[in-house]
């Protein structure tokens, strides 16, 4: 891949695996990497009273969504904020909040099935539901809309001030990927004032572990070549193959990680801990280890928000964990590939729960098969964590492989592997 200048852009065919380094401005900007110009912005959060905090934040956040993707746009997320607020205030008691799910479900479906609103300026990639859903925050707004409505539903939270809300909702440093936000801890660090949790030295450290992130995913997908294996995987040899694989998911996470990164950076700049969302993911040693180390804001608001609920009313834990993730798989894009990945989670997440509960029962009744295998190793030793890491670390590389390929959903790839073990 020609390198036209040293400004990473990454466009809307990031789930393709394809990476463009560009030099014009404009592009860069309006791709997720704009968060670092906030960080020009981010020193007069340092100096404005306590009582202007939220709103500085809110209109500093608003003038760079102007600055980096247009005055429609910043209009368009305005819009949403206030109309969430309304939608939250009318219906955040217990006997409506159904009426309010329904209001922000219907929100983010029409989000989701046509993100390419003509007001809104276009965009390098030929995806807009990717670039205007997840890159420029619009399905991210949904999700901290719904956490302030079950709150106030909940008792929770009291009354939400419109300028905390308008702050929380369009938090430049938060907006346009995540790391998603609790409401309670976003305004309690704002009431703490940016003093107690500005870090330079902490975030210039971020910046850097981005930059290294970014910079070794750039090489490896300029070298995999994953888009053209995805589109013709059978021009490529088989260790190319099972590198793209096996590679193609590492890729991904650098990506969101490195992303995460300059997140925090640019919230410790401005006086703000925003939240982490990786915690080394690849050395989980189950599903259930794996999301609780994986986009951790999103796999704790999948828990609390969606999966939490249904428990509480008694239905089936398996019917509760296709549901959250199935739903997962769908907030991220309204294409099957998403769909069969998040019910695949869900349905590891639920055989799991079956296995673990399996196992527990006959250790208590003193099953004379569970002392041989603990004897053995593989239970609670250290034989059985190497192969359950093994058994997890193929399988998440497996159903990530499918959610990256969103044209074909792996399918092609996976045929030309198994035509060529087959000998055909």
């Amino acid at each position: 891949m020609p390198v036209a200048g040293p400004i990473l852009i990454l466009d809307g065919g990031i789930l393709d695996g394809c990476i463009h380094l560009l030099i014009d401005g404009r592009d860069v900007v309006r791709g997720p990497l704009g968060v670092l110009l906030y960080l020009l912005l981010a020193p007069g959060y340092w100096f404005v009273p306590a009582g202007r905090r939220a709103a500085y934040l809110a209109g500093s956040s608003l003038l760079l969504a102007a600055l980096t993707l247009g005055p429609a746009y910043a209009l368009t997320i305005a819009l949403i904020a206030a109309g969430t607020l309304a939608v939250i205030r009318l219906t955040g008691s217990p006997h409506r909040q159904w009426l309010g799910a329904m209001l922000l479900a219907a929100g983010l479906a029409a989000i989701l099935g046509k993100p390419d609103l003509p007001w809104l300026p276009a965009v390098p990639p030929a995806e807009p539901v990717f670039f205007y859903a997840h890159w420029a925050g619009l399905a991210y707004l949904f999700i901290r809309a719904w956490q302030v409505l079950a709150d106030t539903a909940a008792g929770r939270l009291d009354r939400i001030r419109a300028e905390d809300f308008w702050a929380f909702m369009l938090l430049a440093p938060t907006l346009r990927m995540g790391p998603i936000y609790r409401y309670q801890e976003f305004c309690r660090q704002m009431e703490e004032g940016p003093r107690r949790h500005r870090d330079l030295l902490g975030a210039a450290t971020r910046l850097l572990t981005a930059m290294l992130r970014l910079g070794v995913m750039a090489v490896m997908i300029d070298r995999l070549r994953l888009e053209q294996v995805y589109a013709d995987p059978g021009s490529f040899g088989t260790a190319h193959l099972l590198a793209a694989v096996y590679l193609g998911p590492i890729t991904f996470f650098l990506w969101m990680s490195g992303y995460v990164d300059l997140c925090v950076a640019v919230g410790r700049v401005t006086g703000l801990a925003v939240p982490d969302n990786f915690n080394y993911p690849w050395i989980a040693g189950n599903i259930a280890e794996f999301w609780q180390r994986w986009h951790i804001t999103l796999s704790r608001w999948l828990r609390d928000y969606m999966f939490m609920p249904m428990v509480r009313r008694r239905w089936p834990p398996a019917l509760c964990f296709l549901l959250t993730f199935g739903f997962c798989g769908l907030w991220h894009g309204p294409r099957a590939c998403f769909v069969v990945w998040g019910l695949l989670q869900g349905a590891a997440l639920a055989a799991r729960r079956q296995w673990v509960d399996f196992w527990k029962t006959r250790r208590a009744r003193g099953s004379k098969v569970y002392a041989l295998l603990r004897g053995a190793g593989l239970a609670g030793g250290r034989t059985g964590w190497v192969l359950a890491w093994l058994l997890t670390f193929h399988f998440l590389v497996l159903s990530i492989t499918l959610a990256l390929d969103f044209h074909h959903a792996g399918v092609r790839l996976y045929a030309e592997l198994l035509a060529r073990a087959a000998g055909r």
